[in-house]
């Protein structure tokens, strides 16, 4: 984007693999087809004010809202609300001594330590939808047993407190391995270059302030509602169940041109992704992107030899 044109070609000879040079149809290939995409990305440069007004062509607003939203219902999945009151759940709606919530927080910790390094190992085999769908069931179903099992807790204290602490260690197992780290790889994959330190700033400053708001009310909710608080969250992670499925298509294996043609407002990609729209579901690479990709490259090559000819022509002119 800056014009340093051979220093960027020296970057993907070296990022593509040990032994390759400059003119290796492999690094070519990737070189122009990043410089085709920033052709057209230059053709339709906009101002930021033009962007919320929606009238750029690569529907950046869109995509600035899915990275924010991401990071809007990790918080309201209600992983903070725990984070931040393990001990103090334990003890005023399960019923533990401070000692044994102490000791079942650090447990905790540990699993949910071990399940996120697990995410670094699903997080490219699944896809982002699959973990992002499958980690919101799992998680409504932990607030759904723990909800059952803090309201049931009075009829048999000591089997209904295992069954609470046991899915408030599968929410976090879930979580860990799931919407622990794919909100954040999802806001830098849908975000175009034009926009990714706006859609990076405005997603993370979402995390913060819906987690600020998770944690005002999580206190009180523990003290005053009891098993009812985590019926809350249970509906917030079912809901986004169909908020994701419906809007966020899979970003897995796609190249940053390949979310650019996607979002093009000539590619007439509606915004409500519908049942059988396998392109924005699948996890591997869709043909139609790799159709774009081919026809950037031979656009690219096309433009390049066409300035050389005229280079070439122009010397001999001086000449």
């Amino acid at each position: 984007m800056q014009n340093r044109n051979q220093e960027g070609l020296e970057a993907i000879r070296r990022y593509l693999g040990k032994g390759l040079t400059i003119d290796d149809p492999l690094v070519q290939s990737e070189y122009h087809s990043i410089t085709g995409a920033i052709l057209i990305e230059r053709e339709s440069e906009i101002s930021f004010t033009h962007v919320l007004a929606r009238r750029d062509r690569s529907g950046h607003l869109k995509r600035l809202l899915l990275g924010c939203g991401g990071q809007f219902m990790q918080q309201f999945g209600g992983i903070n609300a725990l984070n931040y009151y393990f001990t103090i759940i334990l003890m005023k709606n399960v019923g533990m001594n401070e000692m044994m919530a102490r000791i079942l927080t650090g447990c905790n910790a540990t699993s949910y330590m071990i399940s996120s390094g697990l995410c670094f190992w699903l997080i490219e085999r699944c896809g982002r939808r699959v973990l992002m769908l499958g980690g919101l069931s799992f998680q409504c179903l932990a607030y759904v047993m723990v909800a059952i099992s803090i309201a049931l807790l009075d009829q048999a204290p000591f089997q209904w407190g295992i069954v609470a602490v046991s899915f408030l260690f599968f929410y976090y197992a879930a979580f860990g391995c799931t919407w622990g780290m794919v909100p954040w790889v999802y806001q830098a994959e849908i975000n175009s270059l034009a926009m990714r330190t706006v859609g990076a700033a405005s997603a993370t400053a979402t995390n913060w302030l819906a987690g600020f708001i998770c944690t005002q009310f999580t206190p009180t909710g523990i003290e005053n509602i009891g098993y009812r608080f985590y019926i809350i969250f249970a509906v917030f992670n079912l809901v986004f169940i169909f908020v994701v499925y419906f809007l966020y298509p899979e970003t897995a294996y796609r190249t940053l041109e390949d979310l650019d043609v996607y979002f093009d407002r000539d590619s007439h990609h509606p915004t409500i992704i519908p049942i059988h729209d396998k392109v924005a579901k699948q996890s591997k690479r869709p043909l139609e992107a790799m159709e774009a990709e081919a026809l950037r490259v031979a656009t690219t090559k096309a433009i390049d030899a066409k300035l050389t000819t005229e280079h070439i022509e122009d010397i001999e002119r001086v000449v």
